[in-house]
């Protein structure tokens, strides 16, 4: 049965071509199930029953609002990071936007996560409009070692739902984990680093303790399930940077401070991310323009 559901958001509205490809998958006429052609014209191998795979096949995109903040903080020949990198897509976008005299470090920990990420990272390496990723296969947070990452129970296919545990359970993993601290070459700086390590921000951002209040990286982008002000924007604050949220608007995006009561809310969102940056003012030229650049690739 086709669903005309969400076709009102912007990722239709602005690219209506991704409504035919859903109404398409919805009647099964999409055989090419398993990869997705991002806006900006990288193609993705997903799985189709996780809920970043799902949420590409649908739309052709994920998580519009950390997309589009990633694409305007992103500038040629940036020095990028991409810690939680999933299947790799947030790191297509900074591919794509640092362009080839840029990096990309893609940090991911779930091992049946990063076949499909080297699976993605092995196709767009190369390409001379995209900026070399390096992946490895552990997780970012305050010290080297070990670590148990916490995985969905076993009938879950959601493996975007692992997360750094206290505890050792049943149904987790032993992983590698490393400070950022140590990714840092002499007197070197990172453009933007964007963080989704479901909950273990805070732990990321103690790995980088001395690089952050040196401002060796310019902005970061990262989720927060907490809210504001939760430990992670005070720990970010206490190292020099400046906290913003954008809210989603049809026109685009709004720029916003984060301790201000939101004016709208759609109800599909996921948790909100942050932007900490080092150069307000950029930021806020950077999001005067109106529109969904990303969309247009």
């Amino acid at each position: 049965m086709v669903s005309l559901s969400g076709l009102g958001k912007p990722q239709y509205l602005f690219r209506p071509s991704q409504i035919v490809r859903r109404l398409l998958r919805e009647l099964r006429l999409n055989t090419k199930d398993g990869l997705v052609r991002l806006p900006w014209g990288m193609d993705i191998t997903v799985d189709p029953a996780d809920t970043v795979g799902h949420a590409l096949l649908c739309q052709g995109i994920y998580d519009l609002l950390t997309t589009e903040m990633l694409w305007r903080l992103t500038e040629r020949n940036d020095r990028t990071a991409d810690i939680g990198a999933n299947i790799g897509y947030m790191s297509s976008v900074l591919a794509r936007r640092a362009g080839a005299g840029g990096s990309v470090l893609s940090f991911e920990p779930h091992p049946r996560t990063f076949v499909t990420l080297g699976t993605n990272v092995h196709r767009w390496n190369g390409h001379s409009a995209y900026a070399q990723i390096s992946a490895r296969q552990g997780a970012v947070s305050d010290r080297e070692g070990r670590a148990h990452l916490a995985t969905p129970w076993h009938a879950d296919p959601n493996v975007s739902h692992a997360a750094i545990a206290d505890a050792a359970s049943a149904t987790g993993i032993e992983v590698q984990t490393w400070p950022f601290r140590n990714f840092f070459d002499s007197g070197a700086t990172f453009g933007v680093v964007k963080v989704d390590t479901e909950g273990h921000e805070l732990q990321v951002f103690a790995g980088m303790a001395d690089e952050l209040r040196a401002g060796r990286i310019r902005d970061l982008v990262y989720e927060e399930t907490a809210g504001y002000p939760a430990a992670s924007h005070a720990f970010l604050e206490d190292a020099g940077y400046r906290i913003f949220t954008v809210e989603e608007r049809l026109r685009g995006p709004l720029l916003v401070y984060p301790a201000d009561p939101p004016q709208f809310r759609r109800a599909y969102e996921i948790a909100p991310s942050y932007i900490a940056t080092r150069q307000a003012e950029r930021l806020r030229d950077l999001f005067a323009r109106t529109g969904w650049p990303s969309l247009a690739g």
